[in-house]
């Protein structure tokens, strides 16, 4: 027979709301009635369903997270340490994906407006629909915001400072005396992809260095979109000493292509990538890139929300913070290093 919460008042003699209380530990219940529930309970092995109990007290213990993809390394990492902090604090995770195959919107209505979890953490970088934005701002269930565009005012958000990060990587790359520094940018409308860019752009011009148009490939954040940038950059007259690419995927594909291309980096040309994925630290050599603090970022994100679900963090006070990045040295940039050290 299954044992359920009606079963085990009946067994002692107590009503359901009774040994609810004794459960949760809640609510005044005499010595030995607590302990007769106890006694039926233990006898039973009878465990509370803890979405049951969720939803008596009108919460799930479950946080949503919804993000651009799940298969690249860099969302696994993030999905990882969200997962870490939320189960140190006994909370369950929800997550799904809004890549091109299921509309954005669709998503995140379906995570907030739902009964099934308390709050949201949302990475979103390319939100531009008026509509989305309208149901973000407006919408009751608590949410915390990653890379959030900088548009978006009204919220919570932490995001990590690719425009600081960018502009250390190409800095470091004139240091070694490279001026036709090419970049392979991310995907149009991207917030990462663009803060990105402006760094680099904004390097070039403090340096008084020409920019060059034919110097600058578009990318989509995949490691196809490095190896072809790469193909195209050196079928051109003007050929780059250095590329930045603007993510560590697509500096794998730069790899890829040099090798096919009998190019040897840095010897003749210098790679620097972006995010300090794992996979990275497993070239020859090693490339140097920025490291994104996806860690810090998925642990303080879970944080966040737990706090403005209990109310120990106001969401009526928009909030954004930029989590500093550091530049991993390798030897891809030209730098004559045993082992990768990183440069705050």
């Amino acid at each position: 027979m299954k044992i359920d919460i009606r079963e085990i008042a009946r067994q002692a003699g107590v009503s359901t709301a009774t040994v609810s209380r004794v459960m949760n530990g809640k609510g005044s219940v005499s010595d030995n009635t607590r302990q007769r529930v106890l006694a039926v309970v233990k006898q039973n092995n009878y465990k509370l369903n803890s979405i049951a109990r969720g939803l008596s007290r009108q919460k799930t213990d479950t946080i949503g997270v919804v993000l651009p993809e799940l298969v690249d390394e860099f969302f696994m990492d993030l999905v990882h340490s969200i997962d870490e902090a939320a189960y140190a604090a006994n909370k369950f995770v929800m997550i799904s994906s809004s890549h091109s195959q299921r509309n954005t919107i669709e998503t995140v209505m379906e995570f907030m407006n739902g009964g099934r979890i308390d709050g949201v953490i949302l990475m979103a970088p390319e939100i531009m629909d008026e509509e989305l934005l309208r149901l973000i701002t407006r919408s009751n269930r608590p949410l915390v915001m990653l890379n959030a565009p900088g548009h978006i005012k009204d919220c919570y958000s932490l995001n990590i400072d690719n425009h600081q990060g960018a502009v250390a990587a190409v800095t470091h790359l004139l240091g070694h005396g490279y001026e036709k520094i090419a970049m392979i940018k991310g995907p149009a409308g991207n917030t990462d992809a663009d803060e990105r860019f402006a760094g680099y752009q904004d390097v070039l011009e403090k340096s008084d260095i020409p920019f060059r148009d034919d110097l600058i490939v578009n990318g989509d954040f995949t490691l196809q979109a490095g190896y072809y940038g790469l193909l195209r950059l050196i079928s051109q007259p003007v050929k780059p000493d250095a590329v930045f690419a603007a993510n560590d995927m697509m500096a794998l594909g730069v790899y890829q292509a040099a090798l096919a291309s009998q190019i040897r980096i840095p010897e003749d040309l210098a790679v620097v990538g972006f995010d300090d994925i794992f996979l990275s630290r497993l070239l020859t050599p090693r490339l140097t890139t920025v490291h994104s603090p996806v860690p810090e970022m998925g642990s303080k994100a879970v944080k966040a929300l737990l706090g403005i679900i209990s109310g120990e963090v106001s969401a009526e006070q928009p909030y954004r913070e930029l989590l500093s990045t550091g530049l991993v040295i390798g030897g891809s940039c030209g730098c004559k290093m045993p082992n990768s050290s990183l440069l705050l």
